[in-house]
């Protein structure tokens, strides 16, 4: 493994400690609380306020062509969205490339939704440890069809699933936080 690669696990699993320590505690009111009307959020199977929905079960994730600027998103969304990402960039990469984003059941509690991104980002990072490290530089490693993973290289893969990690888990972080602000006691 070179000390890039290297260097993006150890970004990967700092951002990731970080964040359960942000997360300790998250109730369901948090989860599924809607920052702004018409939030993406999840949602009883049919109810989907977006083009069609995503997600496998009782429940669905509000999804579609993101107008500009994209919905406010509930952190149940987030979680959902980072899980399943993670998920099935793992999937197709050491997995058995089977699995798409109506596979990937959608949790309407804080518990459910914490233990499905645990097991997304458990997945995830088993890339470094179960990829040869001479295939991070290899194109097409991850055949992900959701993305660019046939075009580019696994290494630059992991470098945007890491920002998409640190991104999504900074607004997660950042919703607890308007939580408490607009809910104070």
């Amino acid at each position: 493994m070179t000390d890039g690669v290297r260097l993006l696990a150890a970004q990967f699993d700092t951002s990731v400690e970080i964040f359960w320590e942000r997360m300790e505690g998250l109730t369901d009111a948090e989860y599924l609380w809607e920052p702004a009307a018409n939030s993406w959020s999840l949602r009883p199977r049919g109810q989907s306020r977006g083009e069609r929905g995503l997600g496998k079960g009782e429940f669905q994730l509000d999804w579609g062509r993101e107008p500009k600027p994209a919905p406010m998103r509930t952190i149940a969304w987030l979680m959902w969205h980072l899980a399943a990402g993670c998920l099935l960039r793992s999937e197709w990469t050491i997995g058995g490339h089977e699995l798409d984003d109506h596979d990937v059941e959608c949790p309407m509690t804080a518990d459910g939704g914490l233990a499905l991104l645990r097991h997304g980002f458990d997945r995830y990072r088993a890339i470094w440890d179960e990829v040869p490290a001479d295939e991070f530089a290899m194109v097409g490693r991850s055949q992900y069809p959701h993305g660019l993973d046939p075009k580019l290289p696994l290494q630059d893969i992991l470098w945007w699933q890491n920002r998409e990690v640190i991104h999504h888990c900074a607004e997660m972080a950042m919703l607890r936080d308007l939580y408490a602000a607009v809910n104070p006691g």
